[in-house]
């Protein structure tokens, strides 16, 4: 799956596709897009993002399989989380 940087981006979003029901953790986020006027409560999962650097624990809100483009957005904490390993 392709993973692309927002830099304006506060959390990390996936699709439900891809998230264990099991890593749910019971939190929510409200998001807007950029290009929207409303805003969407999301639910948040813990999970792990593997990269040839090595991988990431962290958090993202989980979006509907219909909303899926296949990919993952980082958001700047999960960015300088990848920085350090480097």
């Amino acid at each position: 799956m392709p993973i692309l940087r927002d830099t304006g981006a506060t959390i990390d979003v996936l699709c439900q596709k891809y998230v264990n029901r099991n890593r749910m953790i019971g939190e929510h986020v409200w998001v807007q897009h950029i290009f929207d006027d409303h805003m969407a409560c999301l639910p948040v999962a813990q999970i792990d993002v593997e990269f040839d650097l090595g991988r990431v624990i962290t958090k993202a809100a989980v979006v509907e399989n219909e909303l899926d483009q296949g990919r993952y957005i980082l958001e700047n904490q999960t960015t300088d989380l990848l920085k350090k390993i480097n």
